[in-house]
């Protein structure tokens, strides 16, 4: 039988009669944005001089030539680059010159090569850019806007967010005004089936406003910091806002957490006696009852939540009505899944009951771990001794008995079930039917490349072995020097034709598809697909950045402190030299710019903000000075670019072109 275990001597529907609070709510025009809007830009703080090394120009002279491979090698690794427009039709965008136009799948040309920048727009459009100016075009290439723009961005309700010499605005699709343009910025916002346009008036304040922009909910808080629940409640830091009402729904320093966004549920803590309450979104209190803990519901609309008996915390289930389904009385309670819920009583012995409080297995477990949806690992621990039973969720049966394991997890590798088991600090692989595969237990098991797995042995003064093995235990063996090895320091798998091996002797080898062994006793973190040709982007312990190619040629040693992958847009590597030079690489193994500037940071695809001795300025893709080195901020917004010196702000198309 369930018992009742309110607290409460005065029954009360609200929390707004519990706590004394307004119902009315709170304005939310004054519920402001505790961060400001963040705006790249590179960091003015004051720097202690370093010392220069070697210049970074004369270092990549010596391995500029080592960039160039040959068609076919890079062929094999590079993806053909897609058209950036494509329509079901075949119609798509070509590049000629560095120059886009529009192609049918037929091969006549719609539109010759012509804009600098073209961005698709579903299937029915896409915008072009020539120079600093675009437009929106149809998918047979015919303009669609009476005049160009600095910025067009088509939306997903079929509207286009555009940017004159006045500001942003907002257009139908066929050239209608929604919104005449004059704000500083409009964001779309799509989140939980909602859609609202968020409008800057300014850096530092904005508004909602709904998709058919008759709606306006003045709140200066960006999307990024808000959760949308439904189309009555947004949730912000511990704060519910009805936005039909544009109110906050509790106006004081309550904290309050969203557990079901299905059933509009909340929790409201008590910030004197640290306790919480079940309520509904709009204040209704579900239940009089004080708990200590509420945890968020599941699917099957069930909650975990204690209250406090004799001091200590006691748990139960409760539905979303607030009725206790389980009554408080388990020192620990956890879901194993929908039907099933690990128990631990007040003797601290563990065991499986139903969400009806059936008993699955006798309270006899010291412990009781998830292995995934269907089992379950019951441990006992006697004499720091394990034995433990694995238990079906399904059904309540025991699979397997008197196991040595800890602790049984799944993993995500192989085509049938496996798990990672451990016992005595030791880690080991078993299959679907819990049986060793692995070949030895290892002080850890990791996952490898694609359906191995990486067991490693950690020794004395830092030393270590591993070995590679798959789905069926499998020892992956190195031949070098005609020598086969299966126990590694270290082993990458670059890819299926490119390995690293480091020997437990801390010798190094990179082996090729030629069978080629290239000496290298680097100890690689991690190596990546570079994006251009056969290059790799190397990192050795100790954070150093360099590059080499399938063979495992050295093109650039690790010296850099970052390098990136070449961007597939703009075929460019962004570096930081020794925290002295930043700026990017191209694929060809030259430094964009060269070491002219201190810092380089892509505004665009075409447009480079530069930075020397805390000033800057903007550079085209051929280097030339758009925006004089001289100003103190800089950043890009929609096609403007904004340059502050002083207290004066001056505004730039992107040729470099004065505005204001």
């Amino acid at each position: 039988m369930l018992e009742s275990f309110s607290q409460q001597t005065k029954t009360v529907t609200t929390v707004f009669e519990l706590f004394n609070l307004s119902p009315a709510g709170c304005d939310v025009s004054n519920y402001e944005a505790e961060s400001e809007m963040s705006i790249e830009n590179f960091s003015n703080q004051k720097k202690k001089k370093e010392e220069k090394g070697e210049d970074l120009n004369v270092i990549m002279e010596k391995y500029t030539s080592l960039f160039k491979r040959s068609n076919t090698i890079s062929e094999q690794f590079e993806k053909k680059p897609e058209p950036i427009v494509t329509f079901k039709n075949g119609t798509h965008s070509f590049k000629k010159d560095n120059k886009y136009g529009l192609i049918t799948a037929n091969g006549n040309i719609l539109m010759p090569a012509q804009f600098n920048t073209i961005i698709q727009s579903g299937e029915t459009g896409f915008v072009a850019y020539k120079n600093q100016l675009c437009n929106y075009y149809s998918n047979d290439g015919n303009k669609i806007l009476n005049r160009d723009y600095f910025y067009i961005k088509p939306t997903i309700k079929q509207s286009l967010i555009v940017q004159t010499e006045k500001g942003f605005g907002l257009l139908t699709k066929k050239g209608k005004v929604l919104i005449e343009p004059g704000y500083y910025q409009i964001e779309e916002v799509d989140k939980k089936d909602q859609f609202y346009y968020w409008i800057l008036k300014s850096k530092h304040s904005g508004f909602y406003l709904s998709e058919n922009t008759k709606d306006t909910i003045h709140l200066n808080i960006p999307p990024k910091e808000l959760n949308f629940i439904d189309s009555e409640y947004w949730y912000r830091y511990g704060n519910l806002i009805n936005i039909k009402t544009k109110k906050r729904v509790i106006c004081n320093r309550y904290n309050i957490d969203v557990l079901s966004a299905k059933h509009q549920l909340s929790s409201i803590k008590d910030s004197k006696t640290k306790l919480k309450y079940l309520m509904k979104h709009n204040g209704d209190l579900v239940t009089n009852q004080p708990f200590v803990k509420i945890q968020r519901f599941r699917e099957n609309n069930l909650a975990i939540a204690a209250i406090k008996k004799d001091n200590k915390a006691v748990y139960g289930v409760i539905n979303h009505k607030g009725k206790w389904i389980i009554n408080p009385q388990y020192y620990r309670l956890q879901f194993l899944n929908d039907t099933m819920l690990n128990a631990t009583n007040i003797n601290d012995q563990s065991g499986i009951i139903t969400v009806k409080n059936k008993n699955i297995t006798a309270f006899e477990y010291s412990n009781i771990r998830k292995i995934n949806e269907h089992y379950a690992l019951a441990i006992k621990e006697e004499n720091k001794l394990v034995h433990s039973d694995i238990i079906d969720l399904q059904n309540g049966k025991k699979i397997k008995e008197n196991l040595p394991y800890y602790s049984i997890s799944q993993t995500t590798k192989c085509d049938t079930e496996t798990f990672i088991a451990s016992v005595n600090r030791q880690e080991s692989v078993l299959n679907s039917k819990f049986k060793t595969i692995s070949p030895a237990s290892y002080t850890r098991v990791y996952y490898g490349k694609n359906n191995t797995f990486e067991g490693t042995n950690f020794l004395e003064n830092n030393k270590r072995e591993s070995q590679i093995f798959n789905c069926d235990g499998t020892l992956q063996t190195i031949k070098i020097n005609n020598k086969k090895y299966d126990t590694f320091y270290s082993y990458e798998e670059i890819t299926p034709n490119l390995h690293h091996v480091l020997l437990s002797t801390s010798n190094g080898y990179f082996i090729n598809a030629k069978a080629q062994v290239i000496k290298n006793n680097t100890h690689w973190q991690h190596i990546e697909y570079s994006n251009s040709k056969d290059l790799f982007i190397t990192m050795g312990y100790g954070g150093k950045y360099g590059i080499i190619n399938s063979m495992g040629e050295t093109i650039i040693p690790p010296i850099f402190k970052f390098i990136s992958a070449f961007d597939p847009k703009t075929k460019l590597a962004k570096y930081n030299f020794d925290k002295k030079q930043k700026g990017y690489i191209t694929v060809d193994g030259t430094l964009l710019f060269g070491t002219k500037y201190e810092d380089t940071e892509l505004l665009n695809y075409d447009l480079f903000k530069v930075k020397n001795n805390d000033h800057f300025g903007v550079l085209n893709k051929n280097g030339h000075e758009i925006i004089p080195v001289k100003y103190s901020k800089i950043w890009l917004n929609g096609g403007i670019i904004y340059a502050q010196l002083g207290k004066a702000l001056k505004q730039f198309d992107l040729m470099g072109t004065p505005i204001n």
